[in-house]
């Protein structure tokens, strides 16, 4: 059950995250820029790690809920503060 915590708040921050790149980009800001590539890549290390390890389908169906739900809230997040 820990993983699938871990998974969600990865995924979160990861979708947080690729906003704040994708917005720093648009804005040509290229130090966040740089900052967002650089730290992309740690936010995403427990998929790694998670999902290559699963062996069974149910495991990997609740990777895959829980990343998802942790994507979208992730993106509901970033909404929120964009439409601000």
């Amino acid at each position: 059950m820990n993983k699938y915590i871990i998974i969600f708040f990865s995924a979160l921050l990861l979708e947080i995250g690729s906003t704040m790149y994708i917005s720093s980009v648009a804005d040509k800001d290229m130090a966040a820029t740089m900052l967002w590539a650089f730290l992309g890549p740690f936010i995403a290390l427990p998929f790694a790690g998670y999902v290559a390890d699963e062996k069974t389908w149910r495991g990997r169906i609740y990777l895959a809920l829980s990343s998802s739900i942790g994507y979208t809230i992730g993106a509901m997040i970033s909404m929120y503060f964009i439409l601000q």
